[in-house]
C-alpha cells in the first residue's frame, strides 16, 4: 500500500467521523447493513432453532403479509394513539415537577425520597392492576406509559435547571436581569442537553411501557400482536413488529438529536 492510499484511507475515516449529513447518513447505512448482514448469516448458518431466530428475509415477508392484511395498520394506529396521548403528558408533567424541585430546595428534599422510590419500582409489574382497574381500553395503557416515562424527565429537568454556573447567573443579575430573564437567557439554554436527554430516555421507556401494557390486556396494538405471535410460535411475525419498534425508537432519537442541535447550536458535538 502506497502512502497515497494510506492518506486516502485516513481521509475516508476522518470524513466518516465528521458531523456532516452525508457522513451521518453513511454511518447509519453501514451500521444497519452490518446488523442485518450478521443477523442473516447467524439465522442461516449458526442458529438452527427457528423459535429463537429466523432470517431477515422471512421477517420482511411476514411483515409485508401483516401490512397487506391490514392488521399492521390497525395495530400501529392503536399503539401510536396511546403514545400520542401519554407521552406528551409525561414530558410536560415531568418538566413541571422538575422545575418545581429545582426552584425549591425544601420541596426537593421532601419529595426526593418518594420520587427515588417510585423511580426504582418495576412499573411494568403494575400493568395488570391498571388493566383490571381501568379496563382494556386506552386509559390503562396511558397510565402505564406516563408512570414509565415521567421520572427520567423529572430527574433530568431538576438536574439541568440546577446545573447553570452561578457566575453566569450572578453576571446576568448584575446587569439588572429579572428572575424570568435569567431563567430564559441562562438557566433554560444551559439545561437543554439535560432536557433532551431526559426526553430521549423517557421515549424509550414509553415504548417499553406501552408494549407491556398491551401484553396484559388489549384487542389491538403492537404489544397485542407480539403476544399473539409468541403464543402461536410465529417468530418471523414477532420479530417484524420488534424491528418496527426499533425503527420508531431510532427515528425518535435522531429527531431529538436534531432538536437539541437546533435549540443549543453552541454545544459541541461529542
Amino acid at each position: 500500500m502506497t502512502r497515497t492510499d494510506e492518506r486516502r484511507g485516513v481521509g475516508v475515516f476522518a470524513w466518516l467521523g465528521g458531523s456532516t449529513r452525508g457522513a451521518s447518513a453513511t454511518r447509519l447505512v453501514l451500521s444497519l447493513t452490518l446488523f442485518l448482514g450478521v443477523w442473516q448469516l447467524a439465522a442461516t448458518y449458526l442458529i438452527d432453532n427457528r423459535l429463537l431466530l429466523v432470517p431477515v428475509t422471512e421477517v420482511a415477508t411476514a411483515l409485508y403479509t401483516e401490512i397487506e392484511s391490514g392488521a399492521f395498520t390497525k395495530n400501529l394506529a392503536t399503539t401510536m394513539l396511546e403514545l400520542a396521548i401519554a407521552f406528551p403528558l409525561a414530558v410536560f408533567g415531568g418538566f413541571a415537577i422538575g422545575a418545581i424541585l429545582a426552584g425549591s430546595k425544601p420541596v426537593r428534599q421532601t419529595l426526593d425520597p418518594i420520587l427515588t422510590a417510585l423511580y426504582s419500582l418495576p412499573i411494568v409489574a403494575l400493568a395488570p392492576l391498571f388493566t383490571a382497574g381501568l379496563g382494556f381500553g386506552v386509559a390503562s395503557k396511558v397510565a402505564v406509559v406516563i408512570l414509565m416515562a415521567i421520572f427520567p424527565v423529572i430527574t433530568n429537568t431538576d438536574a439541568g435547571l440546577r446545573s447553570a454556573e452561578p457566575n453566569l447567573i450572578e453576571t446576568a443579575r448584575s446587569y439588572g436581569a429579572t428572575r424570568i430573564q435569567v431563567l430564559r437567557t441562562v438557566t433554560i439554554p444551559h439545561s437543554v442537553p439535560f432536557l433532551v436527554s431526559g426526553v430521549r430516555v423517557a421515549f424509550a421507556r414509553a415504548l417499553v411501557g406501552v408494549i407491556v401494557a398491551e401484553f396484559f390486556g388489549a384487542v389491538s396494538g403492537f404489544g397485542f400482536a407480539i403476544a399473539a405471535a409468541a403464543q402461536s410460535y410465529q417468530t418471523a411475525r414477532l420479530l417484524g413488529y420488534v424491528v418496527v419498534l426499533g425503527a420508531v425508537g431510532l427515528v425518535a432519537s435522531f429527531g431529538l438529536t436534531a432538536l437539541e442541535k437546533r435549540l443549543a447550536p453552541w454545544r459541541e458535538d461529542s
